[in-house]
């Protein structure tokens, strides 16, 4: 048989060419013709073919996932294969975690992310990290520790109908994974090889050399000391400048160091020496299946080895599952899946902490000595560089920050039929996860020099059960079908920590807790959360004509207060296919319209504690003690989301070509905010819920076979796009303004929430570019357009866009002859904005290029020769004007395309098989973001760093190029 992979309309979105059309495929014997028919996966294990869906949801399946070997974990696979979500990274470090966001963000300081739910079963996703606790900074992604190439397919649910079943969590979306299972027949033997190399995905900004470095310092010297009559003329143009400050001309006023800088001989390349150009990374998968009318069975084992273009950052991961299924008898079948896994992650230091080696890269001075004449570390004067800093390189080697991962999950189910279409169904499934995070700071440099050497250790261990009783009931009357659920989940997990700090190391050779002598901290958390919900699905339709969903959830979360512990959630949806019409049998053309409609109200759980008057602080004068943390709110409880789903599905020469359009309105309600409280009651503010808002677009996916030949070439394309308008239509007490912090205001971005604006809206002062007359900066005076000004402070701030995009999407094509096939797909952004936080030191115009050299763009500085510069005067420490303060000098759009993935396989077919014994052999070349295009020309950055849009010296995000073979036996 000849399956042809392609997109699910009728609300279910297969992309790359991925999966069976809604539509019935023939299978042709010399007896008979079967039917069959393509089943998604809807929530709680219960199937539903694609004729009764009424939901929106997204489906891509097991070759999609398999073509992006690079994303570690389901996270990062979703940007631009799925209609309606958009992911983003802060970070490129292998093993890390993405943001998703399914139609938009539903929740402002409440959960924004979606639940992912395993085989029917809810496991703990996000960054598990704890190393807030003592500050060891990892990442602790628990969902790369899940295998991709274990998962048949991911189904995204988007709307009411199809996430109303999950209740109080499913307001930022529902994401469920099914895992590979067992078939019937013969044991099926796979192999799969993979290896290549990872660059960064974009050109960054580039160093500034030794040379470069001096001309700047001395331009910003001449410019802040030019025309003092102190200095004669020792400033009249930049050679006597050069010569003045190298001769020691200021010694007197800095102690030699403008001078020490000048005379360096040393050209460090502080890039080169803290990331390489190339990295590595290889899978090496095997897995077996097959079975009888008994039992089937699955079982696969993974090594995944990656590392990152930065040195000293990498991931490893060891996974290994089973799944088995076993008819008992006639009524009762009994399924066991387990999984197990490890993973160890290497990270570095990022954001703005003087251990980070992408700070190092723009901060550390050039004319600084990489190593000393013997080769060893050159660590500086009392271990710090000329300019305070670190030797980024050396802390690299000396220091370490990991995690180390271990996760065992276990899907129990038994299904018994009780009766003619009624069915029970028993779900238990524990989840284990424990994580070991440790950090490292040798006595020799860097932050353990001070401490004389310190470890910092945390240990934190969870425990998950969810517990499901399902009773589902299948009849039909005639024309009419009807189906009903019933059913009760307990979800109940455990979080115990212990933490540990120890300075003072008595031999860096031997770095556990008890080699150091002096103990700097003890600590330990223990966090119990459980849930219970009970609900009713129903379906109805009419010979798949008319079709009716509706449910009812009720949850019951212990965190809560006794008042507000329960929660009502509830969906309808509505169906019409129009083109099982008698009057529509003349339209040949078109061989599929159907309507859809939902609506319903599901709940986001907060993430402020009710209870949380106290808080208890172990030691305080060898007495045990307490603070006073929060306010007790008895009306705290779930933020609430509405969400109206219109859809059309349309198939066109025998669904050939499909298009499917929807519109989605998602309110949220009841969102959490911080009330302020009077200074006499001796807190700033409480939780509540009040504030309100929108999330609305449209979304359209696009399938078309082109050419289609079983025997010859073949041509498929398919593509989707999504638009979001998110607007606050409800803000407590006005604007709340989140200012630039720190004197070059790199601490914090400038962003606002106002009622009727977006989430994540920009809030500054708009660049007007630099005066060719004098060479100050400008900004526009309405912070919009018009007129100018070279003073900062006259300049008004403004919003200047959303780092939310606009229009997102993908699309792709699939070409095959023969045995050679070509798959590409591209993803896409318009729209959005992103910030560069650190710009204010590495473009700062000469306010800090004494202590941090910044970006190579710099040296497009206004003079009298070079009037029409990019970048002002520089001056030194002052600056010229604040032009390196907050403005939309740092702000860039993010528009962009991206070649995310592209692979070209030759599949063995004939006698080479026959030859070879082997059932299968494909051998393949893939890359993964190897093409780039931005809108914004002066763009330097990721275009798809981070849903909040901002920059903060976070590792590149990476691109690959591998070669692979699979084979089958």
């Amino acid at each position: 048989m000849n399956v042809k992979f392609k997109v699910l309309s009728a609300g279910v979105l297969f992309f790359m060419g991925q999966s069976v059309l809604a539509q019935n495929t023939k299978r042709d014997s010399a007896t008979s013709t079967k039917s069959i028919e393509e089943v998604v996966i809807v929530g709680f294990g219960q199937k539903k073919t694609v004729k009764e869906l009424t939901g929106a949801l997204s489906t891509m399946n097991a070759k999609a996932i398999e073509d992006n070997p690079v994303a570690t974990s389901v996270d990062k696979m979703l940007q631009g294969r799925v209609a309606g979500v958009q992911t983003g990274v802060s970070s490129g470090q292998p093993g890390g975690f993405a943001s998703v966001r399914v139609r938009g963000i539903s929740s402002i300081n409440g959960v924004k992310d979606p639940i992912y739910i395993v085989d029917g079963v809810r496991i703990k996703s996000g960054n598990l990290s704890q190393g807030s606790v003592n500050g060891v900074a990892n990442q602790g992604n628990v969902l790369a520790n899940l295998n991709p190439n274990d998962i048949e397919n991911i189904t995204v649910l988007k709307d009411a109908v199809s996430t109303a079943m999950y209740g109080a969590d499913a307001g930022s979306g529902v994401i469920i994974i099914t895992t590979k299972k067992g078939k019937r027949g013969a044991a099926k033997f796979n192999m799969n090889f993979t290896q290549g190399i990872t660059q960064d995905a974009v050109k960054r900004q580039g160093v500034l050399s030794a040379d470069q470095y001096k001309k700047l310092l001395t331009y910003s010297i001449m410019n802040a000391y030019q025309g003092d009559p102190s200095y004669g003329d020792n400033f009249k143009n930049y050679q006597s400048s050069y010569d003045f400050v190298k001769g020691g001309g200021l010694d007197a006023e800095d102690g030699g160091y403008y001078s020490g800088i000048l005379n360096s001989p040393y050209n460090t390349n502080w890039k080169k020496a803290t990331q390489r150009d190339v990295a590595y990374m290889r899978n090496i998968e095997a897995n077996m299946s097959g079975g009888n009318d008994k039992m089937t069975y699955f079982g696969s084992v993974n090594y995944f080895d990656q590392n990152s273009t930065v040195k000293g950052a990498d991931f490893k991961r060891i996974t290994a599952t089973t799944s088995v299924a076993y008819q008992a008898t006639e009524r009762l079948k009994i399924s066991t899946d387990i999984q197990m896994a490890y993973s160890n992650t290497n990270s570095q230091p990022e954001g703005g902490v003087y251990t980070n080696p992408l700070l190092g890269q723009y901060f550390n001075l050039p004319t600084d000595p990489l190593r000393n004449p013997d080769g060893s570390w050159y660590l500086g004067q009392n271990g710090r560089l000329t300019n305070g800093l670190f030797n980024n390189a050396a802390i690299q080697d000396y220091n370490y920050q990991r995690n180390q991962t271990s996760r065992i999950f276990a899907n129990l189910q038994a299904e018994y039929k009780l009766a003619k279409g009624l069915t029970y169904k028993f779900v238990f499934a524990p989840e284990f996860i424990n994580l070991l995070e440790s950090a490292y700071y040798s006595p020799i440099h860097g932050d353990g020099r001070s401490s004389k050497g310190e470890k910092r250790d945390i240990s934190t261990r969870y425990f998950n059960f969810n517990l499901q009783n399902i009773l589902t009931y299948n009849f039909s009357v005639d024309l009419n079908n009807m189906s009903f659920t019933a059913l009760q989940e307990a979800y109940r997990t455990q979080m115990d920590l212990v933490s540990a700090n120890g300075m003072v190391v008595g031999s860096p050779y031997l770095q556990t807790m008890d080699n150091f002598i002096k103990p700097y901290s003890v600590g330990g958390q223990k966090n119990i959360d459980s849930r219970w919900g009970y609900g009713l699905v129903g379906h109805y339709d009419y010979d798949r004509i008319i079709l009716l969903d509706a449910s009812y959830r009720r949850d019951v979360l212990s965190n809560f207060t006794p008042g507000k512990k329960a929660g009502n959630f509830w969906s309808v949806g509505l169906g019409l296919d129009v083109a099982r019409f008698d009057f529509m049998k003349d339209w040949k053309a078109m061989s599929m319209l159907k309507l859809r409609a939902s609506y319903g109200k599901v709940g986001n759980q907060v993430l402020a504690n009710p209870y949380a008057l106290y808080s208890y602080r172990g030691n305080y004068n060898d007495l045990a003690s307490a603070d006073l943390r929060g306010v007790y709110n008895p009306n705290l409880s779930w933020e609430t989301i509405n969400p109206l789903n219109i859809g059309v599905d349309l198939g066109f020469l025998n669904n050939r070509i499909t298009l499917t359009a929807e519109y989605y309105n998602k309110k949220s309600k009841d969102l959490l905010f911080q009330m302020p409280l009077q200074i006499s009651q001796g807190l700033p503010s409480y939780w509540a819920n009040i504030g309100d808002m929108v999330n609305k677009g449209f979304e359209f996916t696009l399938n078309a076979d082109i050419l289609k030949n079983s025997d010859g070439f073949n041509w498929s394309v398919n593509g989707n796009l999504s638009t979001l308008k998110n607007i606050i239509t409800n803000l407590p007490g006005g604007d709340i303004i989140n200012p630039p912090v720190g004197i070059n205001g790199a601490s914090m971005s400038g962003t606002i929430l106002r009622q009727g604006e977006s989430m994540n809206s920009y809030y500054m002062r708009k660049w007007a570019g630099v005066d060719p007359t004098n060479g100050d900066p400008l900004w526009y005076i309405n912070g919009k357009d018009g007129a100018t000004t070279n003073k900062y402070a006259e300049a008004k701030e403004a919003i200047q866009g959303t780092s939310l995009n606009k229009v997102t999407g993908g699309f792709g094509t699939n070409i095959s002859y023969k045995g050679i096939s070509l798959d590409a797909f591209f993803t896409y952004g318009f729209g959005g904005k992103i910030l560069d936080q650190w710009m204010g030191y590495t473009v700062s115009d000469g306010s800090s290029i004494g202590n941090t050299p910044g970006y190579e763009s710099q040296m497009d500085f206004w003079t009298p020769e070079n009037p029409n510069a990019s970048n002002p005067k520089p001056i030194l420490d002052l600056g010229n004007k604040r032009s390196f303060a907050m403005s939309t000098r740092r702000l860039y759009k993010s528009d962009y395309i991206r070649l995310s993935n592209i692979k070209l396989a030759y599949t063995f077919k004939g006698d080479i098989l026959e030859k070879t014994k082997l059932t299968s052999l494909q051998i393949y070349v893939l890359g993964n973001n190897v093409w780039t295009h931005t809108f914004d020309k002066n763009l330097r950055l990721d275009p798809e760093i981070s849903v909040t849009g901002n920059y903060n010296l976070g590792i590149p995000i990476q691109k690959a190029y591998m070669l692979g073979v699979n084979i089958g036996f």
